[in-house]
This record gives structure tokens, sequence and C-alpha cells, in this order.
């Protein structure tokens, strides 16, 4: 056992105390950003820090393997309904050793961290027992995870389970995950109604005409200004509908303009 590293958890933190620095993450987040690591180009990571660059060798790609089993077959809260230890069991029936995270002997204390706060604290000698700790602590609380919308990486599930977008930053777009999930989800919603359907075929057809100048480009503006407007005028009369043959009558309306304009 080594003297020289502490890695412990609290409930929403987990803490990497060495001799020079004391560093802080959210439960899981290290643990994630290891799973995802390119172990090819990047070499910067807490559990590296610990071991140095020696740490990173075949190992280390086959225990983000065996990680990403794991989660997919035991953390992943679908199929819903299923209990973590029951999840856990049949994961193991099906996997052998070569391919399975398998479990060992660890060595841990049990100290205060804070005034008046006691807990489990490992003290690593490898990258294999700081991932195997956490994992540990996530059965533990039987935390759940799914993997998001956009990035396709699993993200923990501490707030509302039916959560699907995660909060890393989505490719170079300065947006989050969750935020750009949220604007592809509105644009989806707003091009499925059958007013922005009509209104953008039409659009398109007129605006391909200009390269076939079959329309010059003033005109074509002075369309669209129009067509924007009885565009408007539908979606007022819809809103305002109180059953659904009102709203057909304001639609087939719009694309009768559009026919004729």
């Amino acid at each position: 056992m080594s003297d020289d590293f502490k890695v412990y958890c609290t409930e929403n933190e987990e803490h990497f105390i060495s001799r020079d620095a004391v560093r802080t993450y959210d439960f899981t987040a290290s643990l994630l950003d290891f799973l995802y690591l390119d172990l090819s180009s990047h070499t910067e990571h807490i559990y590296f820090d610990m071991f140095g660059l020696e740490a990173k060798a075949e190992r280390m790609t086959l225990l983000q393997k065996k990680l990403e089993t794991l989660f997919s077959n035991v953390f992943d809260v679908l199929p819903e309904g299923k209990h973590m230890p029951e999840k856990l069991a049949k994961y193991a029936a099906a996997h052998d050793a070569s391919d399975r995270f398998s479990f060992s002997v660890i060595s841990t204390g049990y100290e205060q961290v804070e005034r008046g706060a006691f807990t489990e604290i490992l003290y690593p000698n490898s990258v294999e027992e700081i991932v195997e700790f956490f994992v540990r602590e996530i059965l533990r609380r039987e935390l759940r995870f799914r993997r998001c919308k956009s990035c396709g990486k699993y993200f923990a599930l501490t707030g509302y389970s039916n959560t699907e977008y995660c909060d890393r930053l989505f490719g170079d777009s300065g947006k989050t995950c969750k935020e750009a999930g949220a604007v592809r989800l509105y644009r989806t919603k707003i091009t499925a109604n059958p007013v922005v359907r009509a209104y953008n075929k039409e659009y398109k057809k007129r605006f391909a005409w200009i390269k076939y100048k079959k329309i010059t480009k003033e005109a074509f503006y002075e369309w669209s200004e129009r067509a924007r407007a009885e565009r408007d005028k539908c979606f007022a009369k819809r809103e305002e509908a109180n059953d659904g043959d009102a709203k057909l009558r304001a639609l087939e309306e719009l694309e009768q303009w559009l026919k004729d304009s």
C-alpha cells in the first residue's frame, strides 16, 4: 500500500490527494473522462498524473474496453425495470474473464475527511485500482447512466431519469449537447408542422427558379415577404381554431394561396 496518494468520494464529488496537490471533480467525471480518453494522442488525466505515462500501455486500452462493457450491460438505465445486482449477475455469467470487468483486492481505510464526516479512503497502487474503487461506489449507489443523444457518450442520471442529453461541449458548436439537442428538437418540431412544410416546399421551389431565370431575385423576395405574411396568418387561424376541420381549412387556404400566387 502506498501513502503517496489517496482517493475518496463524498456525496457529489471525488477527491484526489497527493503530497503536493488536492484535486476535486464531480462524482464519476474522472471515470467517464477515462472511458472516452484517446490514449493514442492524449496524456492529460488525473489517473496518469498519479502514476506516470507508463500506465498508458496496452492494458489501459483493455481496461477501457472492459469498462465499456460494464456500462452497456450493467450501468445503462436501459432496459428499465431491471435492478443493478440482477444485471451484474447476468453480465458476469455472459462474459469470461478475458473481456469482463473483474474485481480484485484493493487497499482501503476509513478516515475523517471533513469535520464530523468519515468515509472510505483508497490508497491506490495502480490506475486499475482507482477505476475499480469508483465502479464499486457506483454499484453501491446503484447510479444509472444513459447514452447522450447528441454525442453518444454515457452520462450519469443524477436528476431527472428521462434526461437525454449531457452537459459536454458538442463538437465545435460552442454549445453543450443539452443546448444543441434542444435546438435540434425545436427545429424538428417546427419542420414537422404542416404549415411550415407547405411554406418551405414552395419557398425552395421558387428560390430554385432564380437559377433557371424563371423569376428575378427582386420578384422572388417580394413574393417571399407576402408568403411569410400568409404563413403567419395561417398559424394564427390554426391557433384560434377550436376543431380539426377549422385547422384543416386554414392549411388548405394557405396551400391554395401558395399555388395561385
